[in-house]
């Protein structure tokens, strides 16, 4: 069965969207990534907790600048629903940026071990999926908090404006991305294109991730947070830079 294209809000009609749909949000700006040598790799977002029966989005627009640069594996997180300020790194959201299917072990550089299901082999390329941050406490298995396969993003390169649409309740969980292009127009003017990238999906298809958009995620993966979200940079060099703005962060009846 193939998956319906998402229907996409473009970024200067979000506000009046909210308002129209009587929808809670908060305008939050941008954020640069890559902070630099000895700053944090994160930034925190203080939001209300939402109840059982609501979805908590986050909306924004991601400028890869020369992120992609320095080939380290360098990849964005965004989390919602994360439990409190004292560990911001919680709740389930994305993983996107150059993500790996296999790593080579350092102690032994021919051999080959899985890492991140349906992402492209080693050295990995740009992909995304669906991740649950409570549960990736650095000792958990990496198939405990995939809750998702990755998929592959060819599209994803530096220097390029991609919009990035999250939506988690208690028992689901969905991302899409589209790529921003703009066009000059006859007077001066600049259009706008949206490009349907691909969607990632608790639980998506394959071995160990059945389902379809709309399932439930995985009983260990159950929502326990108090909202909250948090936008962080992994794995990049500190001399590369990329942005994310018009952050928006929602909440509505699921």
């Amino acid at each position: 069965m193939s998956e319906k294209q998402p229907e996409l809000v473009r970024t200067e009609d979000l506000p009046e969207h909210f308002r129209a749909h009587n929808i809670a949000y908060k305008s939050l700006g941008s954020v640069g990534l890559g902070f630099g040598h000895g700053k944090d790799q994160y930034r925190l977002y203080d939001y209300p907790a939402p109840q059982d029966d609501e979805t908590m989005g986050l909306f924004c627009e991601w400028h890869t600048e020369d992120y992609f640069n320095v080939d380290t594996g360098p990849h964005v997180a965004i989390g919602l629903r994360g439990p409190v300020k004292e560990d911001p790194h919680r709740g389930r959201g994305l993983a996107i940026g150059v993500l790996a299917g296999e790593i080579c072990l350092p102690s032994n550089p021919g051999q080959l071990v899985p890492l991140f299901a349906g992402c492209p082999a080693a050295p990995g390329g740009p992909s995304f999926f669906i991740e649950d941050f409570s549960r990736n406490d650095g000792h958990t298995p990496v198939p405990d908090w995939q809750l998702s396969r990755g998929r592959h993003l060819p599209e994803l390169q530096g220097h390029g404006v991609y919009r990035i649409d999250i939506h988690i309740s208690k028992t689901h969980a969905w991302a899409g991305v589209w790529q921003i292009q703009e066009r000059g127009l006859a007077g001066g003017s600049v259009r706008r294109e949206y490009t349907f990238m691909n969607q990632v999906y608790c639980c998506q298809e394959g071995p160990g991730y059945s389902g379809t958009p709309g399932s439930p995620c995985p009983e260990l993966a159950i929502d326990r947070g108090r909202g909250n979200a948090f936008i962080g940079s992994g794995f990049s060099d500190p001399e590369t830079r990329s942005r994310v703005d018009n952050i928006y962060i929602a909440h509505w009846k699921s």
